[in-house]
């Protein structure tokens, strides 16, 4: 059996893409999320794809949709290994070409039609592209998935609004943002947003799927990855996004990426 295999790419001159390869995976991943939007699909064997729709199989001939901040988890079949790749945008750079049809404010990533989208061309596109990207930054090719993005979202934006969250939700999402070390209980958060605790968690998960708690270790999560690929030492890492210490921030970012912070670090190219 070969060794598992995972690169990390980022482009200086592309930074609203983010590329991860992973080659012949057994690595389990707990529920988790990203700030990006996510579109994957599989090089070779099946994936146990969990999300709040339900759980599905995903294999070739199939791209998998994650939203910002979507609760989910993509793990291999008992006894099998898997290779995939998972492509990572920023959801203010595809806000602004959804902006170009559905005229809306481009800083709002509108829903899209999720988890799983089943279009032989679109699939087909996607695969070349990112492949080539793989293999090296051409502009060329990054056009090619601008334009590919505008597609996508024409055909599987939803085109209902969903009401944007309250100014209170808004203050507190701001509140974990800003304040990445720090660890504030739901208790916490309620006295100083003058919330009941109770009607804040059930609210809060209406409207972002997850608990505070989820919604800020997604946060710390994805600081943490730029702060490695920036190569700030995993020690600082954790102090700066307010983990106990290195054995914890260690445990929680495996669990995430399926990546220990230093193996992430060693395969990170740009």
């Amino acid at each position: 059996m070969k060794p598992t295999k995972t690169t990390i790419i980022t482009y200086e001159k592309a930074p609203f893409v983010q590329i991860r390869q992973t080659l012949q995976s057994e690595r389990a991943y707990e529920t988790h999320a990203h700030t990006t939007l996510s579109i994957g699909f599989m090089l070779e064997g099946k994936t146990l794809f969990q999300t709040p729709q339900g759980a599905f199989a995903l294999e070739q001939g199939a791209l998998a949709i994650i939203p910002p901040l979507m609760q989910h988890a993509c793990n291999p079949l008992a006894h099998q290994t898997r290779s995939y790749v998972m492509v990572y945008f920023e959801p203010a750079f595809c806000a602004h070409i959804q902006s170009k049809y559905f005229h809306h404010c481009d800083t709002e990533l509108l829903p899209l039609q999720t988890p799983l989208i089943y279009h032989k061309e679109l699939h087909e596109r996607f695969v070349k592209i990112i492949s080539a990207l793989i293999k090296e930054y051409n502009a060329l090719h990054v056009n090619a998935l601008t334009q590919w993005l505008e597609s996508f979202f024409w055909l599987y934006t939803q085109k209902s609004l969903h009401p944007a969250p309250s100014a209170t939700l808004q203050d507190i999402v701001h509140f974990l943002e800003v304040r990445l070390d720090e660890n504030p209980s739901l208790k916490e958060l309620a006295k100083r947003f003058s919330y009941n605790p109770y009607v804040l968690l059930r609210h809060f998960k209406k409207t972002y799927g997850c608990t505070p708690k989820h919604y800020a270790l997604t946060l710390k999560i994805h600081h943490a990855k730029t702060l490695l690929q920036e190569k700030v030492p995993p020690a600082l890492c954790a102090l700066y996004c307010g983990f106990v210490d290195q054995s914890h921030f260690q445990r929680f970012f495996k669990r995430h990426t399926a990546l220990t912070p230093k193996e992430y670090q060693v395969n990170f190219i740009q």
